[in-house]
């Protein structure tokens, strides 16, 4: 029923309102109780006005028979029962609820407010009976007598909101889930316990957990079914699917989220807090980490009054997701045990195992080290001076690696307790003092100061000389290898019941970062300067072992550039040792070669010069090339250039940081160069080779003691030319090195034409680059710089406008045109701003495409239109339009720029009539250069009777600020069709313009089918 109501002063609240304020005003209401608006009471018209002018969903019921009358946004709420619900019965509107409302009617009739907070109602709103949480308060309305006559809603829905919370709970409360037994069984079972709690989504849901072999499925947990099987039995026999179990196994199959319906007419089953039974259920498998098929499946009814959505689907997704999350940290944790486990067995064997080799390695060491000293003891020898050489370098290393020997063997038993210490009464003053002066003629040969500081220690202290010795050589040894300059000092002294040693070095420092560290096995600082980067991570590991034998403390501090301080704090007396290996004499004490011996001559390695001797040897090989040989090792450096020195001009240098001030003064020809070196290592030296473009042509060959494929690859993935593994063969590392420094040759005259072409081709790249920031950058300013322009514009106009319309009468005409004239160009100001702003949204960044469809969008653009439309007696025949993928914002600008052009470019006296046509075509079909041969367009025409345009302009207007006309003839800023344009290419499309002077003219568009 519809009526046309003219808006006077007594009907002016029912003006605005939207759509349901235009409904209220064309519904007949003199068919319904109401009557003629113009009679109806003031209460009810202060309601409708409140209800037509409110963001809220509001209603108002009036009179005996409650007649509905709403707001756009109560519309959005009823659903389906709108607009039949405007001017009915409430009782009709609601009948599903009525008597839930009717208690609160029977209040307000009361003349007594009421308000609910989220009430559940189940609700006919979309077709479907629905779960809904309303919060709402009515309100009573009197009449013009003064007596309650109706009653108003202000309400608001809080299903979503309600609905959500219940998801998010059900979701921490499997996060929660504790598995303190450590089975699945716990898990499932806090699994039902969580479901059961929901029993609102869930009625009732059955656990079922797969056997290792997947062929069966066996219920292990219920929610809400008392222990009982419903609809599916208690072991499913997954290779044999039943009428029932079908669609379990289905999903076991598919491994994803199921969804069924199942007639439950036959078994009544749980409904949970519903009244109603579940019809459609889901199947959650329970995934399992690089599986096919699941740990486990829930089955579940879902509730009768929720619509299966994606939201709904998501949070049964989480559910499996929580718990396959939960069971595969369980797992894990179990695989983690058995893990440790085997790698505390793995760690037995291991030591087990360097016990045997370090006693296997010291019978061909043997043989080694007494020819060696027979030959370096004879009174008369007939080695020459080379020879020597070689002999004394093979005995330093001989000494060296019956160290690391017996370094592991001492690891080794200690790891696996067979470390037994032999404490004796010690003159620690004495012992320390005739130690630490083993290495004084080092210190001092390396230009520093060996300070010794041992006070008198009146009480007796138990130590086992062995142990001790190598506390304090390994001590020594470290602070000469990371003391350059200065002093090292040994302090020992009595302090609070602990004898103290202290080692006090003026060396390098340790990083703060590091010092938690030191002490752990296998742990090297990295990235230091020192003597050298050898050595194998367990020196100050295996002494803190030697301490806690001896029940006393190690510690160590440091700072960056001034040194280090290493203090053993060894407990006094005899009582805190076990009794049983307390001695007399330490029998063993001495027994083979000294550790001085070996720890000194090592320290004397790190002394030893580059042998210039051979560098100027082949100073005068002109023609020869250059190879640098860098390695921290004086012997290893000795070696190599023994060998290379007949082929090639040698200089060497003793770490990564010298090797690069090397490089500076003259670039070799080569570079070989070992990894593990101190202050720079190899690693680090071939990136800053390479990243360096003056050197970056220079073949590095690296040098490595560790063997194996691995480490081949990791040498060459850090960009080495080629890698060796020490031991090699001199033949082989020649070879290499002159294969190496020939292919380079080859290289660097190939390379020379493709560098010059890359220079051109990044040149061109970065020129694009600035272009397209350019682009960028004039599109911002000229959004930005529109916005900025509207406010002193918009002022401009609004004081015009005031003076002219309160100082008219005190102006002379002259002012007056003055003013005029300036409104006008602010007028014209503002369109321009306001096409320059649309210009600018329509940057091809904002691509956000929708499914439109063009007749609905012409639709809102005619409405827009609507007064300049009617003004003008314009025609717009429109036939049928496609649906397609836009941007709805730009082809609404399109067309209403379009439109506008049409009534604007009307002929004198002639109505403005438009049409528009549509229809797909072959891309041979379109004159264009920039068609898509191999697609089909849609072809979209907008013609007018309007004035028209030479053809030979029909390119032109596209342009910017492009006017065919004077702008006296007709107004505008030239902006316009070229917006069309760009809006036409942002969506991949052709645009084209025909025209004949006082003929019309037709915009073609041409869009991808």
């Amino acid at each position: 029923m519809e009526k046309n109501i003219s808006i006077n002063n007594q009907l002016d609240f029912l003006s605005g309102g939207g759509g349901m304020g235009e409904r209220i005003r064309n519904f007949d209401w003199g068919s319904t109780p109401l009557g003629d608006p113009e009679t109806w009471d003031q209460g009810l018209k202060t309601c409708v006005r409140i209800i037509l002018t409110s963001a809220q969903p509001m209603f108002v019921w009036w009179g005996p028979s409650l007649i509905n009358i709403y707001n756009d946004q109560y519309a959005h709420f009823l659903g389906v029962k709108h607009p039949t619900a405007l001017g009915a019965k409430a009782e009709d509107v609601w009948t599903e609820v009525w008597d839930l409302l009717l208690p609160k009617i029977k209040s307000v009739e009361q003349n007594e407010g009421t308000y609910d907070d989220s009430m559940l109602f189940i609700m006919e709103r979309k077709g479907y009976q629905e779960e809904v949480y309303v919060s709402f308060c009515y309100s009573p309305v009197p009449g013009d007598g003064g007596t309650m006559k109706g009653l108003f809603c202000v309400c608001a829905d809080n299903t979503e909101r309600i609905i959500n919370e219940r998801s998010l709970q059900t979701l921490r409360d499997l996060g929660a889930i504790v598995f303190d037994e450590k089975s699945l069984q716990v898990i499932y079972r806090n699994l039902g316990e969580v479901l059961g709690k929901n029993n609102r989504d869930f009625p009732f849901a059955m656990v079922y957990k797969l056997d290792g072999n997947g062929n069966t499925a066996t219920l292990t947990a219920s929610a809400g079914t008392n222990n009982e099987r419903y609809l599916l039995p208690a072991v499913i026999d997954l290779d044999v699917p039943t009428t029932e179990t079908q669609e379990f196994c289905h999903a076991y199959a598919a491994n994803k989220l199921t969804v069924s319906e199942i007639n439950t007419f036959n078994q009544e089953i749980p409904k949970g807090e519903w009244k109603a039974a579940a019809t459609k259920f889901v199947y959650i498998p329970i995934s399992a980490v690089g599986s096919n098929h699941p740990y486990a499946i829930i089955f579940a009814a879902l509730n009768p009054y929720r619509l299966f959505d994606n939201n709904f689907k998501q949070f049964c997704e989480l559910i499996g997701e929580r718990v396959s999350l939960e069971i595969n940290k369980l797992l894990a944790i179990e695989e983690e045990r058995k893990r440790a486990e085997e790698l505390k067995q793995i760690d037995k064997a291991k030591t087990v195992f360097f016990s045997n080799i370090s006693h296997e390695f010291r019978t061909p060491l043997t043989l080694i080290l007494n020819p060696l000293e027979e030959l370096l003891n004879q009174p008369v020898s007939n080695l020459s001076v080379t020879e020597k050489h070689s002999v004394e370098t093979t005995h330093r290393n001989a000494l060296r690696l019956l160290k690391l020997v017996n370094t592991l063997l001492d690891f080794s038993r200690i790891e696996s307790g067979r470390q037994q210490a032999s404490y004796t009464l010690t003159d620690l003053v004495d012992l320390t003092g005739n130690l630490a002066a083993n290495f004084r003629a080092v210190i001092e040969k390396a230009g520093m100061q060996l300070i010794i500081k041992a006070d008198a220690i009146i009480q007796p202290v138990y130590v086992d000389r062995q142990m001790w010795e190598k506390i304090v050589f390994n001590l020594l040894s470290n602070a000469f290898k990371y003391t350059l300059t200065g002093s090292i000092t040994v302090e020992l002294a009595e302090a609070g019941g602990y004898a103290v040693l202290k080692i006090i070095d003026t060396g390098i420092g340790i990083p703060e970062a590091e010092l938690p560290h030191m002490f752990e096995r296998f742990h090297r600082v990295q990235q230091v300067t020192g003597r050298t980067f050898e050595g194998t991570g367990i020196g100050l590991s295996l002494i803190k072992e030697f301490v806690l034998l001896h029940k006393g403390e190690i510690c160590v501090e440091s700072e960056l550039g001034k040194g280090s301080t290493f203090t053993v704090r060894m407990p006094l007396g005899k009582e805190h040792l076990p009794q049983q290996q307390i001695t007399s004499v330490d029998l063993d004490y001495h027994n083979g070669m000294p550790a001085s011996r070996m720890y000194v001559e090592e320290a004397g390695t790190l002394l030893v010069k580059n042998n210039t001797l051979h560098e100027v040897e082949v100073a005068d090989s002109n023609g020869l090339p250059m190879v640098l040989v860098v390695d921290d090792n004086a012997d290893m450096r000795d070696h190599l250039q023994a060998v290379l020195r007949t082929r090639f001009k040698v200089i060497t240098a003793g770490n990564g940081q010298e090797a690069l001030e090397k490089i500076q003064q003259q670039q070799p020809a080569l570079i070989l160069s070992d990894i593990m070196m101190p202050i720079l290592d190899g690693i680090g030296l071939l990136q800053e080779v390479k990243a360096n473009k003056t050197t970056a042509h220079i073949p590095v060959i690296l040098l490595t003691a560790r063997a194996g494929e691995e480490s081949k690859i990791v040498g060459w993935e850090t960009g080495a030319d080629d890698y060796l593994t020490k031991p090699f063969s001199s033949k082989e590392l020649i070879s290499r090195i002159a294969s190496q420094i020939k292919t380079q040759q080859i290289r660097t005259e190939a390379l020379m034409d493709i560098a010059e072409q890359k220079k051109y081709a990044k040149k061109l790249e970065e020129m694009n680059r600035e272009l397209t920031k350019m682009n960028e950058e004039l599109t911002s300013f000229a959004y930005v710089s529109s916005h900025d322009l509207q406010e002193p514009l918009r002022k401009i106009q609004m004081f015009s406008k005031r003076i002219l319309e309160k100082e008219i009468n005190s102006l002379s005409e002259e002012g007056k045109n003055y003013f005029y004239r300036m409104d006008n160009a602010a007028s014209r100001m503002q369109l321009l701003i306001n096409d320059l702003l649309t210009y600018s949204r329509t940057d091809t960044s904002q691509k956000h495409f929708d499914k439109t469809d063009l007749k609905l969008l012409l639709a809102e653009v005619k409405q827009e239109l609507l007064e300049k439309i009617t003004a003008t007696g314009t025609v717009i025949d429109c036939g049928p339009l496609p649906v397609l993928s836009i941007i709805p914002f730009q082809f609404k600008q399109l067309f209403t720029n379009l439109f506008t052009n049409s009534i604007k470019f009307a002929r004198p006296g002639v109505p403005p009539h438009i049409t528009i046509k549509s229809e797909v075509v072959d891309s041979q079909k379109i004159d264009k250069p920039n068609v898509n041969a191999d697609r089909k367009y849609w072809h979209i025409t907008i013609a007018d009777n309007g004035t028209g345009f030479d053809p030979k302009f029909s390119e032109q207007i596209f342009g910017l600020f492009q006017r065919l006309h004077g702008r006296k003839d007709y107004e505008g800023t030239g902006i316009g069709l070229a917006i069309a344009k760009k809006v036409v290419e942002n969506h991949n499309g052709l645009i084209a313009a025909e025209g004949m002077e006082n003929e019309g003219a037709t915009i073609h568009l041409y869009l991808p089918a």
